[in-house]
């Protein structure tokens, strides 16, 4: 019985890994590209590989990153499935006793590698020219370890759909590492360099006294920690977080925010719905709403527009973008 179960689970693995492989090559995959903070990833991952590094006997090592690590931009769901696929491979293909090393580095000023190394069985020379092909398991295809031969393709493939790259190397009988490479995601440098013409602007444009509230919709925590160091920038402009569109419509309505920034894929009610809320409740119908997304096709933004959006900006934001639409949007509120 043991058997016809493990069967069973390692077919239904191999129909998700095709099918998803499938979807991926009719480029039926949609990802989100936003700022992603690589520790919390990493830890996300190495807890989920711990019990079965536990069980084999293999340590687990994450190498200290760089104290001034930039965020990346990158799909997190997606990154978080590479990096699952590279840490399970390294765990699996190892030796009993053997030791997985993690490690992010800046590659350039302008990429992020993310490392991870095992002390495993290596892959054959004759077989690595085909490592991140479907259906290849670098010789291991009638060994006892199971696998479906395709994750190394699939995070191929989405790594691209991420502008990243991965790569590999591998000593047969010593080990292997993989890598991706993501692109860097605006520095604090690059926040601070335009720190001194944001504040110009913001206290030439902001019309009035007093300062104006700016109610910011967004679940992703990078997202809103980036935000929060863009508007330190900002004089006379304070930031005011809500996770989700339900609260955001109460914080709304009681605080009476001179502009909203809505993210449109929220858990819950999407910014979209919201925007119809506000639009219906005489607290709040007049108040600019500036849409942040990802979906940010022609299609996608004439329909935002058509829904009364103020402006429809594509993540990852552009700082001049966003601020141009803030002072737009804060003369409108006058």
């Amino acid at each position: 019985m043991g058997h016809i179960l493990r069967g069973g689970t390692h077919l239904l693995r191999l129909i998700d890994d095709v099918l998803d492989l499938s979807r991926i090559e009719a480029r039926n995959v949609s990802v989100s590209i936003e700022p992603v903070e690589l520790r919390a990833v990493l830890r996300e991952v190495m807890t989920s590989v711990e019990p079965g590094a536990v069980r084999e006997g293999i340590a687990l090592e994450k190498i200290p990153a760089p104290c001034n690590l930039p965020f990346v931009l990158a799909d997190q769901t997606r990154l978080t499935q590479i990096l699952m696929n590279f840490a399970s491979n390294a765990v699996k293909y190892n030796r009993r006793g053997g030791h997985v090393a993690f490690e992010i580095t800046m590659s350039s000023p302008e990429r992020v590698r993310v490392t991870v190394r095992d002390t495993g069985m290596g892959i054959p020379v004759d077989k690595q020219k085909l490592v991140f092909q479907p259906f290849q398991r670098a010789g291991q295809e009638t060994g006892p370890i199971e696998g479906t031969g395709i994750g190394l393709a699939i995070s191929k493939r989405l790594a691209e759909l991420m502008s990243a790259s991965v790569g590999f190397a591998s000593v047969p009988g010593e080990g292997s590492v993989f890598w991706i490479e993501l692109p860097v995601h605006v520095a604090a440098a690059e926040i601070a360099a335009t720190a001194s013409s944001a504040r110009a602007v913001n206290a030439s444009r902001v019309r009035g006294a007093g300062r104006r509230l700016v109610l910011y919709v967004e679940d992703n925590r990078a997202n809103v920690a980036f935000m929060q160091e863009f508007f330190t920038t900002c004089e006379g402009l304070d930031l005011l977080v809500s996770p989700n569109a339900e609260d955001a419509i109460v914080l709304a309505k009681a605080r009476r925010p001179d502009v909203i920034l809505m993210d449109i894929n929220l858990p819950g009610m999407s910014g979209l719905d919201a925007l119809r809320v506000l639009r219906g409740l005489p607290e709040t119908r007049g108040i600019p709403v500036i849409a942040l997304t990802a979906a940010a096709s022609a299609r996608d933004r004439e329909r935002g527009e058509r829904a009364g959006f103020h402006r429809y900006l594509a993540k990852p934001i552009q700082l001049d973008e966003l601020e141009a639409a803030l002072t737009s949007a804060v003369g409108e509120a006058d």
